[in-house]
């Protein structure tokens, strides 16, 4: 079946009025023959033959006319294999019948700040902002939808910070393409960037233009000099050769932030332009002059292969296998490269999520997209209940989150971010839902989860725990349960919806959020020891609380301490002036009331005690090695603090209102044993607290041999 790409084009040439004659031009090594199609006040320009390679990645241009001649209206668009200068050359030139008038001095700045460049990949237009305001874009998609392509036909290859927040208001983040997170999603990426231009030679096509070129095809190139001598010599044409219409050869072409339209990749910054190119122009002059022999000439491209490689910055990147070389090449490919060199982007966009299709707003009435699902509609819905009277939804936008090892069902395109995001779609995992409304200054988070288990009442049990340990004082979220209509084959699914703990875990813990600040406001003073101290305490406060809610993964044997289930949060301190780790929240129930042995027995209480303080220990052992800007006695000494207060804390609410604990019994399914695991935690969480002194003493030993074992930096070291 076409693609709805596809059949625009074929719509334009059957019923559109086509324009007199045609244009020819020798462009990158190929004879190409353009015709042009009006339709309306818009133009259509397409290469001969384009319909028959739309699978190569074609080069798109949208412009709107009156950036190109004054007083013009309508789009053009033109449709061309090769780059996009295959196009922009005879468009900005004059060469395409009347449709630009721009004085040579404007065509720079006409092309980079006017002309959206896009690429047909897999059948839909990927736009990329480059340079180009996105009010150009927006504009220019715009009428693309015009012309019947749907909303998941137009993709937006980069994160810019102007894009994020335009889609984000209109619920349509899944149209900006995601960032791969895992090996497979990469290795399709790049699978999907290869690109030739006139040769045999492969690049690799970055959402900025450059073509950048791997030491494995150089050296792959470099072999056909004495296997296949004339795709040698044509190759060789194509990188130190002068195109037709240039002055300057692919290497050597300026194209995007000191990158050339042909990048050789692994190499920094400029040596491609001053050693290789030198080389490839002279071998090239030799052999059109006849002053080198074949033997001399496989020779010669042998050497300038060696010195490709001598030159990598990375001995890695020469093999496309190694995962250094995939993960550089994939932030060149997307442009995260010049990301981290501080040119924008928002971070938390491609934080482990993907965004799905959803709905679009007006006037609080949804406009579904296409693709969205059952289970999206519901999430959806499921907002109004938590609404008040003349609140309207502004925007939503829903996320898959793939952080966790649940992975989702259906294709297994969750992983390639270059899927559409109709097959994105995952009926499992968790999901997360960003809304705003209007009494809302700020938007709001909701994780939606399926429950971990089918059987009748989990659900209730799930809440049950939930509720129970929130009464005790536990930094448990708000817990609603959720139930999708099934169909005659297939049962009724649960879902659960929580609110979003604000935070991170201590891993993600920006280094910033750790460092003084320097004499000019600067990071330049090391780290602030009261900020890891405060930190070491929160985590003794979530210890605690792990504890008293027997934590415990029967399927790993954890307790599910440390693993990114505990989310920290920072806030503005009065006493310290500065950012410190001020609250600690779960964000999971799972394993909650999992402590296998429910014997009231000392024999059991020190298993358990033994087994937590260790798990304990191994956790802020790890955070001191990271952070050594403490003692470990020191840590340990405000971890315990933490433990403590929680601790007593829980223990007073349980003591406050003990018969109503003692009596609480939500009638759930005796297979769940909620009773008895309930009646021996608040057990358990009394004898918690009388032997905190042991406990603590405890921990401190287990501390102790944990450094002897593998001791970390001194702070004076540090």
């Amino acid at each position: 079946m076409k693609s709805a790409v596809a059949r625009l084009l074929a719509r334009v040439k059957k019923t559109a009025a086509r324009r007199k004659g045609s244009v020819s031009a020798r462009m990158m090594g190929r004879e190409r023959t353009f015709r042009a199609w009006d339709d309306g006040e818009d133009t259509f320009v397409m290469e001969d033959g384009i319909a028959r390679r739309l699978g190569e990645h074609p080069s798109v241009l949208l412009a709107w006319k009156g950036d190109l001649s004054r007083g013009a209206r309508g789009w053009l668009m033109t449709v061309t294999t090769g780059n996009h200068a295959v196009a922009a050359l005879p468009l900005l030139s004059g060469g395409f019948w009347d449709l630009a008038r721009v004085p040579p001095a404007k065509r720079g700045k006409t092309l980079s700040g006017c002309i959206a460049c896009a690429n047909i990949v897999d059948g839909r237009i990927e736009i990329s902002q480059r340079e180009v305001p996105f009010r150009h874009l927006e504009r220019a998609d715009a009428w693309l939808q015009s012309r019947g392509l749907g909303l998941d036909d137009i993709v937006f290859t980069e994160r810019s910070d102007a894009a994020l927040d335009f889609f984000r208001r209109i619920g349509q983040e899944w149209r900006v393409k995601p960032l791969a997170w895992t090996r497979q999603g990469m290795d399709l990426a790049l699978a999907a960037a290869r690109k030739r231009i006139s040769s045999r030679i492969r690049y690799y096509h970055s959402s900025r233009g450059v073509h950048f070129m791997s030491y494995a095809e150089f050296h792959a190139f470099a072999q056909t000099a004495g296997t296949d001598w004339d795709a040698f010599v044509q190759g060789l044409r194509e990188l130190a050769g002068i195109p037709e219409g240039n002055t300057l050869s692919y290497v050597r072409q300026p194209k995007y932030r000191g990158h050339h339209e042909v990048e050789f990749f692994g190499l920094p910054r400029g040596v491609g332009v001053d050693r290789i190119a030198p080389r490839l122009e002279q071998l090239m002059e030799k052999i059109v002059l006849g002053r080198i022999s074949r033997e001399d000439a496989c020779a010669e491209i042998a050497d300038v292969d060696a010195m490709y490689r001598s030159l990598l910055t990375r001995p890695s990147l020469a093999d496309p296998a190694c995962m250094d070389f995939v993960e550089s090449l994939y932030m060149h490919l997307t442009g995260e490269i010049y990301v981290v060199a501080g040119e924008g982007s928002a971070p938390e966009f491609d934080d482990h999520r993907i965004a799905l299709p959803g709905a679009t707003y007006e006037n609080g009435i949804p406009h579904f997209h296409p693709g969205i699902d059952d289970r999206s509609r519901v999430l959806l819905s499921s907002i109004r209940w938590l609404m008040n009277k003349e609140e309207k939804i502004e925007y939503a936008n829903v996320y898959d989150l793939r952080g966790d090892a649940e992975p989702g069902a259906g294709d297994g395109s969750g992983d390639d971010p270059s899927a559409p995001a109709a097959r994105r779609v995952l009926d499992a995992g968790t999901r997360e839902i960003v809304y705003k409304t209007n009494r809302m200054p700020l938007p709001a988070s909701l994780i939606e989860k399926r429950l971990a288990h089918h059987e009748k009442g989990y659900g209730s049990y799930l809440l049950a725990r939930a509720e129970a340990f929130r009464a005790l004082g536990a930094g448990l979220c708000d817990y609603r349960l959720l139930r999708r209509a099934g169909t005659p084959e297939r049962k009724p699914l649960y879902f659960y919806l929580r609110t979003r703990c604000s935070g991170t875990s201590v891993e993600d813990i920006p280094a910033s959020f750790f460092r003084k600040s320097g004499e000019f406001g600067g990071d330049d003073a090391g780290e602030d020891p009261q900020v890891t101290l405060a930190l070491a305490a929160l985590m003794g406060d979530a210890a605690a609380q792990n504890l008293a809610l027997k934590k415990y993964d029967a399927c790993t044997g954890d307790c599910r301490y440390g693993v990114g289930k505990e989310i920290y949060e920072f806030g503005y301190d009065l006493k310290a002036m500065r950012l410190m780790p001020q609250k600690v929240s779960f964000c999971s129930l799972r394993g909650t009331l999992g402590w296998p042995d429910l014997s009231r027995s000392e024999e059991n209480l020190s298993a358990m005690f033994d087994f937590y303080l260790s798990a304990y220990a191994m956790a802020l052992h790890g955070l001191r090695r990271k952070h050594p800007a403490v003692t470990l006695r020191e840590a340990g000494d405000r971890f315990f603090d933490g433990f403590e207060y929680r601790s007593r804390a829980m223990e007073w609410r349980f003591a406050s209102s003990r018969e109503q604990f003692e009596n609480f019994d939500p009638r759930l399914r005796p297979a769940f044993g909620f009773k008895r695991r309930w009646a021996f935690a608040l057990w358990a969480l009394e004898r918690q607290v009388r032997r905190l002194s042991s406990l603590r003493a405890d921990f401190n030993a287990k501390l102790d041999a944990l450094e002897a074992e593998s001791p970390a930096p001194s702070p004076d070291e540090y």
